[in-house]
């Protein structure tokens, strides 16, 4: 049986590469790519894993990103979607409402056409579709919307998602948003279009 600090370290190891793979940089604009092979149905689980870290984050830049830093952080539970606030800042059933950053990650559901995303948040963060930076406000600040990204989507499936965020004191908020093809408004990204790998 692995045990949990094993868990942590493959978690934090997979999040690691998806950020190497392309998600550091802010900007980075390139075209999406779907899993392959995708996943079968049987091995996935509803919503995004979460990675927790204690600290005082000023910039998404400050943020664990290497295999040694992310295994330091502790699991969360699943988070089914990303659509949270709170005035004391405490999301997804983290204890402390100050100080704190996350490590999203999973897959997202896309079909073909064009997307744009953006996020209402407080404090930063920043979001990745593959190896398309999709969001990407990621200092201290209060209650407000990105501007919108837009990316292509060449063929439907799932794809890699990942979101850092954190939170410094005060209100807290972390709504994502999509606007997918032949939609008028965007509107939240729904739970049934996140999920995880079965560990």
């Amino acid at each position: 049986m692995i045990s949990g600090a094993c868990h942590r370290f493959l978690f934090a190891v997979s999040v690691a590469l998806c950020l190497a793979n392309g998600a550091i940089a802010a900007g980075n604009s390139a075209a999406p790519a779907p899993l392959d092979p995708q996943p079968a149905a049987a091995s996935l689980q509803p919503g995004l894993q979460s990675l927790v870290f204690d600290s005082d984050f000023k910039n998404v830049d400050n943020m664990p990103s290497t295999p040694e830093e992310l295994a330091k952080g502790r699991r969360g539970a699943p988070v089914a979607n990303l659509a949270s606030s709170a005035a004391d800042g405490r999301l997804w059933g983290i204890a402390s409402g100050a100080l704190y950053g996350v490590h999203f990650t999973g897959l997202i559901r896309l079909e073909a056409g064009d997307y744009s995303f953006l996020a209402n948040s407080n404090d930063g963060v920043r979001v990745f579709v593959g190896t398309a930076c999709v969001v990407d406000d990621p200092d201290v600040h209060a209650d407000h919307l990105s501007e919108p990204v837009k990316v292509s989507i060449a063929k439907p499936g799932w794809y890699p998602i990942t979101v850092q965020y954190f939170q410094r004191r005060g209100g807290a908020r972390l709504e994502l948003f999509w606007q997918p093809p032949g939609a008028s408004a965007p509107a939240i990204v729904p739970a049934s279009a996140l999920a995880h790998a079965s560990n």
